[in-house]
């Protein structure tokens, strides 16, 4: 099983030049910058990025661009609200999966229309999209990713599939968009974006199938939080299912009951109890007993989760949305935690990993 560690590189959007090409009309500069990056995304760097580390974005790229079977790229691996403050490395929660050209993905944290784009996979292979629950943190992003993609060639035959009410959210969406996509629509000379096929998921069982992969979902426990999904994903030469947030539940273990990869969330107590206390002697204004509460009640320690992958029987079990995600906890640390019941081979998730 080949694993890549990757992330970003700026880069200009076709090459326009704003001072040579003042005398262009507002519409052909328009149009220009929008057709430049769905032409660069089919082949490499895809649209501008943020600074970031080079070496990721190259190796995610590396490492894409002529891949046999199925790869996983996680593109953000931190749980929680975090913002991407300067010194943090770590998106929130989003997953793309890259089977036989066709892209999929799982979670739509803020950066992952970014991430997206920085791996290389040209929005024209997107498939479909899925939601394990509805936490900003998981789907902040889904609207400006539906926005953005399809500007970038997002195929209007997109699927999108996760817990109520994500048919309502979606049709609000893109209503409260609607003259901006008629102002693109009108520009780029593109099909308008006014609807999706949306499918809502609340009960345990298969929720589509396509050339590529069979997908199944169950329940997990993330009070108060319902329906919060699990997913797994069969393709034709592996297997991989998501935990999406949730306590350790025997419904994690036998949804990946021998499947190739586990992404499973995880809580690393130590590091969250001196985070949260430091937080709190600065005047972040939250009670200790109750955000700890909260957390124990809602997530997953690494102990339990190593327990889970290995009643599962997973061949290799990843590490992420890391609660705190901070670069300063060591990834041994997060791995010693797993393996005192896991195993298996053990990965730490780092953004744009490709797996």
């Amino acid at each position: 099983m080949s694993k890549t560690f990757t992330t970003p590189t700026p880069c200009n959007a076709g090459g326009i030049n704003a001072s040579s090409d003042a005398g262009l009309s507002r519409r052909t500069l328009l149009a220009a910058l929008a057709a430049a990056p769905v032409a660069a995304a089919e082949m490499q760097p895809a649209v501008a990025a943020e600074a970031g580390p080079a070496d990721a974005v190259q190796a995610a790229q590396t490492a894409l661009k002529n891949a046999s079977g199925t790869k996983l790229v996680i593109l953000g691996t931190t749980g929680g609200p975090a913002p991407m403050l300067p010194g943090r490395t770590r998106h929130m929660t989003s997953h793309v999966m890259l089977s036989n050209g066709a892209a999929y993905v799982l979670d739509c944290g803020l950066g992952v229309t970014n991430q997206y784009a920085r791996t290389g996979i040209p929005f024209s292979a997107l498939k479909s999209i899925f939601l394990t629950h509805h936490h900003p943190d998981h789907n902040v992003e889904y609207g400006p990713l539906l926005i953005v993609g399809w500007v970038q060639g997002m195929p209007l035959t997109v699927r999108v599939f996760g817990p109520p009410p994500l048919k309502q959210m979606t049709e609000d969406f893109l209503r409260a968009y609607k003259q901006t996509v008629e102002f693109w629509s009108e520009d780029f000379h593109l099909a308008p974006l006014t609807s999706l096929e949306v499918q809502e998921i609340s009960s345990v069982g298969p929720v589509m199938q396509d050339d590529n992969v069979k997908v199944s979902a169950t329940i997990v426990n993330h009070p108060p939080v319902t329906p919060a999904l699990g997913y797994r994903f069969d393709f034709r030469d592996r297997s991989i299912a998501f935990s999406g947030d949730t306590t350790a539940v025997e419904a994690m273990a036998q949804i990946a009951k021998g499947a190739d990869v586990l992404v499973h969330e995880a809580l690393y107590l130590p590091a969250l109890d001196a985070y949260l206390r430091d937080r709190i002697a600065k005047g972040f204004p939250v009670k200790y007993d109750a955000f700890m509460a909260h957390m124990k009640a809602d997530h997953a320690p690494v102990e339990d989760v190593g327990r889970i992958a290995q009643e599962a029987g997973v061949k290799t079990l990843v590490l992420s949305h890391l609660t705190p995600g901070l670069d300063s906890i060591k990834e041994e640390d997060w791995r010693d935690g797993a393996a005192k019941n896991f195993k298996g081979e053990i990965i730490v998730a780092r953004d744009l990993m490709v797996i």
